[in-house]
Parts: C-alpha cells; sequence; structure tokens
C-alpha cells in the first residue's frame, strides 16, 4: 500500500535516515521528502525527543501520477495501542488498507478478524511484524487476505503496542487514485457515552457527504445523527432517499453503518453533524468524507475523524498562489462564544491575530484569505493557526490546491489540542510513501506541554532497518 506527499524538487539532496529538529513550543518544522525516484520505497517514521516530550504533529501524503497531483491525505503523529478497529469496505472502487509499525525490540503478533454489516465475525488471521519492523496493505492483499467484496469493520489486536493508520483509496471515473484517511478506534473498557461532533460537512452543490459509523463495543449500540447549519440550526439532509434533519442508527456489534447525503440541491451547504448516543449507549467513532464531483467526475475528497472538543487547539497552515489553509470551527456550547485566532510563522512569532464570534451551536468555515484580519496576510506563508475560546469549540484544518491541470483540491489537517500534560517521549508516523509518484511531508509542531522541542525523525523501512531518504 502506498501513500504520500508534497514536494519541490531541488537537485543534489542528499539522503538521510536520520533529521534533526529544534524549535520553540509554537515554532514548526517541516519535512519534506525528494520523491524523484521511478520505484517507491515504503516505511515509517519515529519521533523521539531524549530530553523532554515528543511533538505533536501530522504527515500529509500525497500523489502525483505523471506530474499532476491528484490527492493529499493529512495524518496525524500516532502514539502506540494494542487494540483497535477500522472501517473495512471493498468495492468495484475503494479500497480500505492498513498500516502497522512496531517499534518494539522484539516481534509483534497480530490477530484480526472482519465482521460483515450483521454483526457476524466472518473471517479471521495472525500475522507477525519483525522487530523494528512494519507492514501495509489493502485489506483484500496479504497479510489481511479480506474478501475481494465487503461492508463492515476489521479489528486487530498486537501482543506488543504498534502504531497504527488507516486508509482509503478510492479510484475515480477518469481513474484517479484518491487518497482519504480514516480513523483507527481505539478499543478500550471505559468508553465514552458522551456527544460527539464532526465540525464540518458540505451537502450541495457538487458536494456529498458520507458518514460512516464504527461501534467499538461488542454490543449494539443506538442513538441520533444531527445535522445543523452554520447558524446551530437543525438542517435537513436527504439520506437514503429520506429528508430529514436527524437519522437515528442501530449499530450491531463490532461493525459499522453508513449514510450517504443525496447532494442534491444547486448550491453547497455547511455545516456540523453531532452523534448523540442513546442513554447508557456507547458513542461511535468514525469517518466523514466529504467529495467534490461536478460534472459526474470525483476530483476530491476530504475525511473528518470526529473532534476532540476543547479550549484551545492548534492546527497547521499554508496560503502560496495555488494552496489555501482554511478552518472550520463549531461552538458545542449553547451560548454565543469569542474565538481568538492567532498566526504565527515557523519560528513561533505571532504576526496577526482576530476574533471570530459564534453563536451558540454554530459554525464557521472559512479560508485564511476570507477571515477578516487575514485577509492581507502575505504569501507565501507557512506556520500554526492557534485558536482559543472560554467555552467548548471543536475544529479541522482544510487545505485546498489548484492541482496542474486546474482542479480543485481539498483534505483536512487534524487540530493538536492544547495541554500541560507531558507528551509521551517517542511518537509515531505509521506509514510513509516517496517516489513512485508518491512524497510525504511530515510537520512537527508543540502542543504547549514544553517551551522548547528538540529531537530526531528517524525513518525505517519494512524490514525495521535504517531507510536512506532524500529530504528538505
Amino acid at each position: 500500500m502506498c501513500l504520500a506527499a508534497i514536494l519541490v524538487k531541488s537537485p543534489g539532496t542528499p539522503s538521510l535516515n536520520t533529521v534533526p529538529f529544534t524549535s520553540s513550543d509554537r515554532g514548526t518544522t517541516s519535512v519534506l521528502t525528494q520523491g524523484d525516484s521511478a520505484t517507491p520505497s515504503v516505511g515509517y517514521a519515529r519521533v523521539t525527543a531524549p530530553s523532554g516530550g515528543a511533538p505533536s504533529g501530522l504527515a500529509i501524503f500525497g500523489y502525483r501520477p505523471n506530474g499532476v497531483l491528484v490527492s493529499e491525505a493529512g495524518v496525524p503523529a500516532s502514539r502506540l495501542l494494542t487494540r483497535g478497529r477500522i472501517a473495512a469496505q471493498r468495492t468495484s472502487a475503494v479500497r480500505s488498507g492498513l498500516a502497522l509499525a512496531n517499534p518494539n525490540d522484539e516481534a509483534a503478533t497480530v490477530s484480526f478478524f472482519f465482521t460483515d454489516s450483521n454483526g457476524q465475525d466472518v473471517l479471521a488471521g495472525t500475522t507477525s511484524i519483525r522487530a523494528n519492523g512494519q507492514i501495509a496493505g489493502f485489506l483484500d492483499e496479504p497479510p489481511f487476505n479480506g474478501s475481494s467484496s465487503f461492508a463492515g469493520s476489521m479489528t486487530f489486536s498486537s501482543s506488543k503496542p504498534v502504531a497504527a493508520v488507516a486508509l482509503r483509496g478510492l479510484l475515480n471515473e477518469r481513474s484517479d487514485f484518491l487518497i482519504t484517511t480514516l480513523p483507527v478506534v481505539e478499543l478500550a473498557s471505559d468508553t465514552s457515552a458522551a456527544s460527539a461532533v464532526f465540525p464540518h460537512f458540505a451537502d450541495g452543490g457538487g458536494w456529498a457527504t458520507e458518514i460512516t459509523l464504527v461501534n467499538p463495543t461488542d454490543s449494539q449500540i443506538a442513538g441520533a445523527l444531527q445535522f445543523a447549519d452554520q447558524s446551530g440550526r437543525p438542517m435537513s439532509v436527504t439520506i437514503n432517499n429520506e429528508t430529514r434533519t436527524s437519522f437515528n442508527y442501530v449499530i450491531p456489534a463490532r461493525t459499522t453503518r453508513q449514510f450517504l447525503s443525496s447532494g442534491g440541491s444547486a448550491t453547497a451547504r455547511v455545516g456540523a453533524v453531532w452523534l448523540v448516543p442513546d442513554d447508557k449507549n456507547a458513542a461511535p467513532g468514525g469517518s466523514l468524507v466529504f467529495a467534490y464531483r461536478p460534472s459526474d467526475i470525483r476530483i476530491t475528497e476530504a475525511g473528518v475523524a470526529t473532534a476532540p472538543i476543547g479550549n484551545a487547539f492548534r492546527v497547521y497552515v499554508e496560503a502560496a498562489d495555488s494552496m489555501q489553509s482554511g478552518i472550520a470551527i463549531t461552538n458545542t456550547s449553547n451560548n454565543s462564544t469569542t474565538v481568538r485566532l492567532e498566526l504565527v510563522d515557523l519560528s513561533g512569532a505571532s504576526i496577526a491575530g482576530t476574533n471570530l464570534t459564534l453563536g451558540a451551536k454554530a459554525q464557521v468555515a472559512s479560508f485564511l484569505n476570507q477571515i477578516p484580519g487575514f485577509q492581507t496576510l502575505s504569501i507565501p506563508f507557512r506556520g500554526l493557526l492557534r485558536l482559543s475560546s472560554a467555552s467548548a469549540i471543536a475544529v479541522v484544518g482544510l487545505r485546498s490546491r489548484i492541482n496542474e491541470r486546474g482542479d480543485f483540491l481539498i483534505t483536512t489537517t487534524p487540530p493538536v489540542p492544547e495541554t500541560t500534560s507531558p507528551s509521551p517521549s517517542e511518537m509515531f508516523f505509521p506509514h510513509f510513501a516517496d517516489s513512485g509518484g508518491y512524497t510525504t511531508q511530515f510537520i512537527l509542531f508543540g502542543n504547549g506541554a514544553a517551551a522548547s522541542l528538540s529531537g530526531n525523525v528517524r525513518f525505517l523501512s519494512q524490514s525495521g532497518q535504517p531507510l536512506d531518504v532524500k529530504v528538505r
């Protein structure tokens, strides 16, 4: 399974298997792979900070066959886990994939099973990941060997803590391969019953939204999907030929349910989607994928996980001639709130700030150059957008590009909640790909837990050996 990023090529770039980084808490480090070979190489990255907590961050995979960027996907840096569940889908156009990295000095044994849409476990298997190694593949390929036609979930457990990332690939109407991030739902004994929110969706004007809910428990769960417009009022959406503002869900144990909006209106409508579990029911995990399909060709799609709710977040942003970052914010409280937005450059210096007022349960989605106070931002720009509010909010970053053939592409960039709690000394990017049309951008920044950050990014092959990669 190959996935990847963005890049500017430069001749004579050296190959490295370790890249050091040093920055202030609000500074940002960006490392981009060169992607200049015909043969792809894959592996994973370990981010270590021996003197303190590792930074947060994300990787942006990109795929540019024949010199045309057709897809990007943003993936957050990962902590380790031992049990997880992902949505699993295999159709003529869609394939789900999973990558697992084992950073331990001993081999990890991974057991897995598939559950169909009725909640029946149908396939099971076991595989091994060598010490410090990695495996990656589509679920219908070895080592997972799932069905060639399937909808449901895949659950895995590992004898050693591993880092995991899930993605889906979609082959569109002109055979472009579009990559979208899928969340890995960590399985724990204390599953939450709290409401959750997808802070952005789009429907109409060429846009449609697909929501996949994942049951993290071994029991049936139920609740409702509630759609709200940007003012926070209930919004009617057509799903499966029914038009309502709220849709009930019942999900058998260990499996998934999908909801696909019709996208039938002539104009685009945006807002937020709330997940409201029934009393004493766990909240599902899952993803929301909004796709743009003008003239019957799906040009782009982007995935949104259920968002963390908090009072302060950081999001990586960029602005250039053909690229523009944005933000979607949902006020999760029942009262109006003021959200402070502050832009800081790569060094951590503050360069601009502004306030936005959001009504109760209201939502806003804007690109940086549309936000009052940021409209005269000098380009090119790279850095962080810091958001803070007295009331709890949920956010997701948006990143648009115009590619070489004039197509509008979009992906999401995950937010990082600010915290004063110590971070682990190591974080992981469980999968990256370089060359063969692929590149990967690694972006590291602090979460407020430390005054400064320093350490190394180490690239390792699937066999667990240091992997030389051309970066800039």
